[in-house]
């Protein structure tokens, strides 16, 4: 698991503060045993240079202790908070005796004062150490404190650089020493990173073109120490005449100054450039969004013609064929009857039946039709629910494939809760049901069981039609209720509309309808109904 980051520590600078913190635990801890052991060692690097002293030392540890519990133990805020005011304490009463209004010891390992420019960055450092560990505005100026603690290391630095004691130091032996300025520059930095959402660092880190800008002209601050150094030493060392040096450090400046302006206008242009091709090519995005909508619109709107198209064609045409269809069967009613008193015309009473099934047939496909476009233009069928015996609406379905079964030599078997009613259309639950009996009966093979079973379960009515088929496939199932979907060993026994109108009729219901089947096993249509009736404004068909 990723480690979360603490809070105010930056990804990309997480592991300055600690890393800070142990370098100069080390260096202080190492420089203040010497003292304490009488040893010379760290404690003046070169003779003529000031040493760190142990009260240095000692504030060094507890600089570094506070940095270091930033990263190691956020949670101890009240250790921190009085380890940091114990610092600033002992600096400030440090500084003051410098100015005589506050007496030090004059004999003794702690007579030996830290060095006023010392006291200084300490005191700043404490207070951003103590601001970036408060809560509220006091947390905001805690960089302030930190970028003035670089002030004094800066002047310390451009001492030794230029061999200028009163840099560094002060009449007599006080002065910051070397490893000093190094430990306070890294501790400095390490205060830094602490709030890298704020100040210099979020600027420094920063994908902008601010932070690209500020991470190129780093270098130019040291530029002018740099230059300066080489040439005073050059100059010191007789490689060039002192009056040189200046106009050679003007020189050498302008021409640093001007290729880093020439490096940074590049980088400005080529950012500029991919701007300019960035908003080229959201305007070009947004132009093909907008046509894309404009086409989407338009397709929209024609399929919405045609589908009205296709319903009033549909409309049209069913009308059309019902009326010749109802007087056909108008035409073989009369003619059974006419059957039924003159015998010699009972040989026609095949055929006349034959076309009344012909016509049955066709109005049910006309039927299907409307309801399937019905459907597909995303309306629910016209229902009326009245309360209806269950036991009826079965064995009514079962009469109409009771021939058919026995055709077959297929076994009917009925499991049904007596007693049950239930709200629906009776008409269309019928539809339901003779749909899936006949494809029970159509799918089953000869010497086959078709079992009905009737059952309540939460408050539902539960029908499951089971035969003992071939089974459908699994990657089938999902289709099953699709329009004009039909598996391919049994394509062309049917228009495919039926399970697809089956389902838009339960759904118009509140109910839900599904198959469980494997191959080989047979399959079972179930289909649920509420055995309540929706009440009012629920929205409900």
């Amino acid at each position: 698991m990723r480690e979360e980051v603490p809070h105010g520590v930056h990804p990309e600078t997480r592991p300055l503060p600690g890393v800070s913190a142990v370098l100069v635990f080390l260096l202080g801890g190492t420089v203040l045993l010497e003292w304490l052991l009488g040893w010379r060692g760290l404690n003046r690097l070169l003779p003529g240079l000031p040493a760190m002293v142990p009260m240095t030392a000692a504030s060094l540890l507890l600089v570094a202790g506070v940095l270091g519990s930033f990263r190691w133990a956020p949670g101890g805020r009240l250790a921190r908070q009085s380890a940091t005011v114990l610092l600033l304490l002992v600096n400030a009463v440090e500084l003051a005796s410098h100015t005589r209004l506050v007496p030090w010891p004059e004999a003794g390992l702690w007579s030996l004062q830290t060095s006023p420019q010392t006291a200084v960055t300490l005191l700043l450092l404490g207070g951003g150490l103590f601001c970036a560990g408060a809560q509220g505005r006091a947390n905001t100026w805690a960089p302030g404190f930190v970028l003035g603690a670089f002030i004094p290391c800066l002047i310390a630095l451009t001492g030794y650089a230029f061999q200028e004691p009163r840099f560094y130091g002060t009449q007599g032996p006080l002065g910051m020493a070397p490893h000093t300025l190094g430990a306070l520059l890294l501790l400095n930095l390490g205060a830094l990173a602490l709030q890298p959402h704020r100040g210099p660092v979020r600027l420094l880190t920063s994908p902008a073109a601010g932070g690209v800008m500020a991470r190129r002209m780093m270098p130019a601050l040291l530029l002018p120490l740099v230059s300066g150094t080489l040439f005073w030493w050059a100059a010191r060392a007789r490689l060039i005449d002192f009056r040189l040096a200046p106009p050679l450090f003007i020189v050498t400046m302008v021409v640093a100054l001007a290729a880093i302006i020439w490096r940074n206008a590049l980088t400005l242009n080529r950012l500029h450039e991919e701007q300019v091709r960035a908003e080229q090519q959201a305007r070009a995005d947004a132009e093909r969004q907008r046509l894309l909508a404009s086409d989407n619109e338009r397709l929209y709107e024609a399929a919405q013609q045609a589908a009205a198209g296709r319903e009033e064609v549909l409309a049209i045409v069913s009308h059309d064929l019902k009326n010749p269809l109802s007087t056909i069967r108008l035409s073989t009613t009369m003619m059974t009857s006419r059957m039924a008193q003159h015998p010699e015309l009972k040989r026609l009473d095949r055929q006349v039946g034959a076309i009344d099934r012909a016509v049955a047939h066709m109005l049910n496909l006309i039927h299907q039709l409307l309801d399937a476009a019905r459907l597909d233009g995303g309306q629910a069928l016209v229902i009326e629910r009245h309360p209806e015996p269950v036991d009826a609406l079965v064995e009514e379905a079962l009469a109409l494939i009771e021939s058919q079964a026995l055709r077959k030599s297929l076994r009917l078997e009925k499991r049904l809760a007596t007693g049950l009613t239930v709200p629906c259309d009776r008409n269309r639950i019928h539809q339901v049901l003779a749909n899936l009996l006949g494809n029970a009966v159509k799918f089953t093979p000869e010497g086959g069981v078709l079992t009905l079973e009737t059952r309540t379960q939460d408050g539902a009515l539960l029908v499951t039609v089971r035969d003992t088929g071939p089974g459908i496939p699994r990657e089938a199932q999902p289709h099953l209720f699709e329009r004009h979907w039909q598996a391919e060993k049994t394509a062309r026994q049917g228009s495919g509309l039926g399970l697809y109108i089956a389902r838009g009729i339960i759904q118009a219901h509140g109910g839900r309808i599904w198959v469980e089947s494997a191959p080989g096993q047979g399959s079972a249509f179930t289909f649920c109904l509420p055995t309540r009736l929706p009440q009012e404004g629920s929205g409900e068909a």
